[in-house]
């Protein structure tokens, strides 16, 4: 009997260090498991936290494992690649090729690149496998393109001006001939061709005018002078053009009006002006010009019955290089706006196709201050 107790006795204690020892591992596996949720969660938030890096970057990322296989592909590579990234990881292929400094995908535009291929190892050291990064400058290309463009454009402009400077000189002097020609063979046909002679010089020399002004910032001179005086002599200067294009000239001075400008660029202003207007009326014409007060300016307005122009044009009339003349530079009005600008005013342009154009340039009449005022004497 008593025998059976002592079992009984070990048994039960048997069972009892069992429960603890099942207790205690039960412990073991619930922090365990603890642990490898939390491990996991770690290891999703830094895939994610990767993958959010890879996608907000504008480098193209594509890795490939020891054995050729895509695993990642990035927001940027899958865009730049026109693929898509889950069609392609587990396989072998980016459906695309590298051709120098030019990546060409199979179903995209090809596109300059930087582009590198570098081994990625392990923890051990051994490689795992490979990553390509690549990076468009398709841009930057085309800025160093613009920039080789420019200095090129820049170096020929000098050489331009130059030679402007070069051919301004003898014309000035072949104009000072032909005006004494036309003086002395004033009433024959010898005289009509010595004016003919003058206007064209006149012309050519005004585009040499534009040239050289718009390589440097204009800079008025101010003076005080009366305006009425100097639209009148430019207009003299124009009789023999307007004689032999059929274009009449109406300029009734109401007044005087004096203001501070520069005489020479308010002449170049109108100058382009009326050989604007003469270029409107092939078949002749009338060019109306009125001076009158408007509040503390001056507004002179320019009309011609030429054949005007569509909105368009219009929009463009004062943009650099823009002319709707075949051998045209496109720089007459655009340096016409600003020598006005540089008066500290403005020109405006009313026309419509077939219904002339008229334009309109407003100068202050309050006196400037600085350096480009003179003392009135």
């Amino acid at each position: 009997m008593a025998h059976i107790e002592n079992n009984t006795d070990l048994l039960n204690r048997a069972i009892e260090t069992f429960n603890s020892a099942s207790a205690t591992l039960t412990q073991y596996y619930s922090a365990l498991e603890d642990k490898v949720k939390l491990l996991t969660e770690e290891v999703d938030h830094k895939k994610q936290l990767l993958d959010s890096i890879l996608d907000s970057i504008d480098v193209g990322v594509v890795f490939f494992d020891r054995g050729g296989v895509v695993r990642i592909v990035n927001s940027a590579a899958g865009n730049m690649l026109n693929i898509d990234a889950g069609g392609v990881i587990g396989g072998t292929s980016i459906h695309a090729s590298i051709k120098g400094e030019v990546i060409v995908p199979e179903n995209g535009r090809p596109f300059y690149a930087l582009a590198s291929r570098s081994g990625v190892k392990g923890r051990d050291g051994d490689i795992i496998g490979h990553v390509l990064i690549f990076k468009d400058i398709t841009r930057l290309k085309q800025l160093e393109s613009e920039s080789e463009r420019n200095r090129r454009l820049t170096a020929m402009g000098e050489l331009v001006m130059k030679i402007a400077h070069e051919i301004r000189n003898p014309l000035g002097s072949i104009e000072l001939f032909a005006g004494l020609l036309s003086s002395d063979l004033k009433g024959t046909d010898h005289g009509d061709y010595a004016n003919r002679i003058s206007g064209s010089v006149r012309s050519l020399v005004n585009t040499l005018d534009n040239m050289l002004r718009f390589t440097k910032e204009i800079k008025p001179r101010l003076e005080y002078h009366c305006l009425n005086d100097v639209i009148r002599e430019t207009c003299d200067d124009f009789k023999e053009l307007f004689a032999s294009s059929k274009i009449q000239i109406f300029f009734p001075e109401n007044g005087a009006y004096w203001l501070p400008l520069d005489r020479g660029l308010i002449r170049q202003a109108l100058i382009n002006i009326l050989l604007n207007s003469v270029h409107a009326m092939p078949d002749g014409g009338t060019v109306n010009i009125r001076v009158k007060d408007a509040f503390e300016n001056v507004e002179i307005a320019i009309k011609d019955n030429g054949v005007g122009m569509d909105e368009e044009i219009r929009s463009r009339m004062f943009e650099p290089f823009f002319s709707t003349k075949d051998r045209g530079t496109g720089l007459g009005m655009s340096i016409t706006a600003s020598i006005i600008r540089a008066h500290k005013g403005h020109i405006d342009v009313i026309s419509e196709a077939g219904k002339g154009t008229e334009f309109i340039i407003t100068l202050p009449i309050t006196e400037f201050k600085g350096e480009g005022m003179k003392e009135l004497l």
